[in-house]
């Protein structure tokens, strides 16, 4: 299976935190609860997302946000998130 480019194209702080949802597992109609917005306003960011990354489905976009530091699971790749004030956490 082909990984997907990083189009360089920045993503929103709104589709990293739908890209954070995805990776614990919601549904499209979940994250658009949670987020108390449309399911299709989530349906068009989740689409956004994929374009921007070339992520295939679901699990490819995690994998790259996984690799492009946009997000952690279960204590993996938490290191390499920015701190709220824009610098790197330590090793």
């Amino acid at each position: 299976m082909a990984l997907p480019r990083d189009f360089g194209v920045g993503l929103s702080e709104r589709e990293i935190e739908i890209i954070e949802h995805l990776a614990q597992g919601l549904t499209n109609q979940e994250i658009a609860q949670v987020l108390s917005i449309s399911k299709r306003t989530v349906d068009n960011h989740v689409s956004n997302i994929f374009t921007k990354t070339g992520a295939r489905n679901r699990v490819v976009l995690v994998n790259w946000a996984m690799d492009h530091g946009k997000v952690c699971r279960d204590g993996f790749n938490c290191c390499n998130l920015p701190e709220p004030d824009g610098r790197r956490q330590p090793f």
